[in-house]
């Protein structure tokens, strides 16, 4: 089995990301939640929501990068290719 390196290296960033960010964010939506309600549906609920649309956020701008990243190194690559031809 071949391993798709730039799909690993970008999950190895999505991942770490969220758990820098999720984490922090986990602990503050529980203690917000923790002042309005005790009840455990309410804050599972509101985190799974809030943690659920930055992940979607996260997600879209992490893939766009890596996206521009792969179509910069295409030109540069084709370039390349281009002024090796012409020689």
């Amino acid at each position: 089995m071949k391993i798709d390196r730039p799909a690993l290296k970008e999950a190895i960033v999505d991942t770490t990301l969220g758990a820098i960010v999720n984490f922090p964010l986990s602990w503050l939506t529980i203690f917000v939640a923790l002042l309005f309600t005790k009840n455990s549906f309410i804050i599972s609920l509101s985190q799974l929501i809030i943690l659920s649309l930055l992940a979607i956020i996260r997600r879209y701008y992490i893939r766009v990068y890596f996206q521009e990243r792969q179509i910069r190194k295409q030109k540069k690559y084709g370039q390349q290719q281009t002024q090796e031809n012409q020689d």
